[in-house]
């Protein structure tokens, strides 16, 4: 890894404002394609051929194929861009319908809410680095910038990962907060459904986190993806799989996912928390709850998945010095998320609804005592090592 050269503080004001743009013109390509995915694999996992029809190659050897398993009853598979008229239908209409206000519900906050949550969403990818180096340098005759590195992290605090947490946990505060101002009570509901399952999770997740912190005992996001990935015992391998297993569950409770969909339970609570909610503002809590996922994927990818190095649970030291997958690389980090993101629309499509009361069962009565007894595990292992 070079040295990073002394910038201005004019350069480093740009380079500041084109990464962050870079990172959310990233978000904003990969929530699009991940709601489009979730179209695609729903449809073919409950066979669904409403949102896989429109569009797509109908001449030519694939449309003679696809025309031939429409008959069949099956949804055709071999045009990539079905159903993406549709998708681009939805977002129309989200910017086009009629943003309305209920009369009785708290103005102010009830048009703030949606943002607050949004926001805390984005936030978080300024401690999320998608490689621990240079990506490129700016040649020489681009102005201002020119011989300046472009790095895979827009920041690399020390404690990246108590940043992360924390800014994360204000998004339930839009939930609630929307919910409160709504003045309507199955939105109260949900948006107190919300708060108790979000604070419910949050601690067995966290403390999933803290194995990964106690193994390399550091806060820093890329020196706990390093140390993860190159630097830890191969003893600690079971604990991290273990880990990465209860911080994936916890991750589909916190960003009210099923199974764990208790906030806008459709059957229970007329789809809950934004039940008041129409427009782009609705759109912000979906967004925002998408963008979630992809945080959750990111964390997972990069502290129990090995991040942009290869492979995972510290085995990345034996291939280290191969070519091409020896060293890190930003497509193998990516490639994690959209894995994991796939996971969660499979889930989605395969495993019902929990009860509420089971909901919470599950975080205090085992995911709680289960993760400190792995925390005590992995400090023995980093004792040990």
């Amino acid at each position: 890894m070079n040295a990073t050269p002394e910038l201005t503080l004019l350069q480093t004001c740009l380079m500041a404002v084109i990464q962050a743009v870079c990172v959310v013109l990233f978000i904003f390509i990969i929530v699009p394609l991940t709601i489009y995915a979730e179209r695609k694999v729903l449809g073919h996992a409950q066979d669904r051929l409403g949102a896989t029809r429109i569009a797509g190659h109908r001449v030519g050897l694939t449309g003679w194929l696809n025309r031939g398993m429409w008959r069949m009853g099956k949804v055709p598979f071999l045009s990539y861009w079905r159903g993406l008229p549709m998708l681009v239908g939805d977002i129309a209409k989200l910017f086009l319908k009629e943003d309305i206000v209920p009369t009785k519900a708290d103005r102010a906050i009830f048009l703030v809410a949606p943002a607050l949550s949004l926001i805390a969403s984005v936030v978080v990818f300024a401690a999320v680095s998608f490689y621990p180096g240079a990506l490129f340098t700016f040649p020489k005759f681009v102005p201002i910038l020119g011989g300046v590195p472009f790095n895979g992290f827009i920041t690399d605090m020390n404690v990246g990962l108590l940043f992360i947490l924390g800014i994360a946990s204000v998004g339930v505060y839009g939930i609630v907060l929307g919910a409160w101002a709504s003045n309507s009570k199955y939105p109260l509901l949900g948006g107190l459904r919300s708060g108790a399952q979000i604070v419910s999770y949050e601690v067995p997740l966290t403390l999933s986190l803290l194995v990964p912190v106690v193994l390399t005992g550091t806060l820093n996001f890329n020196e706990m993806t390093r140390k993860l990935a190159l630097e830890t015992s191969p003893l600690a391998a079971p604990l991290m799989a273990v880990g990465f297993l209860v911080y994936f569950t916890c991750g589909f409770a916190e960003t009210n996912r099923m199974p764990f969909d208790m906030p806008e339970a459709e059957n229970e609570l007329v789809a809950g928390f934004h039940t008041e909610y129409s427009g782009m503002r609705f759109g912000f809590f979906y967004l925002a709850e998408y963008i979630n996922m992809v945080v959750v994927s990111a964390l997972a990818s990069a502290f129990f998945l090995g991040g942009p190095y290869l492979a995972p649970f510290g085995l990345h030291r034996f291939i280290q010095n191969l070519p091409l997958v020896g060293g890190p690389n930003a497509l193998w980090y990516v490639g994690k998320m959209i894995l994991l993101l796939f996971v969660f629309i499979w889930v989605r499509g395969t495993i019902p609804r929990y009860r509420y009361d089971q909901v919470m069962a599950v975080a205090w009565k085992y995911l709680i005592p289960f993760t400190l007894v792995l925390v005590v595990l992995a400090a023995a292992v980093r004792y040990a090592a």
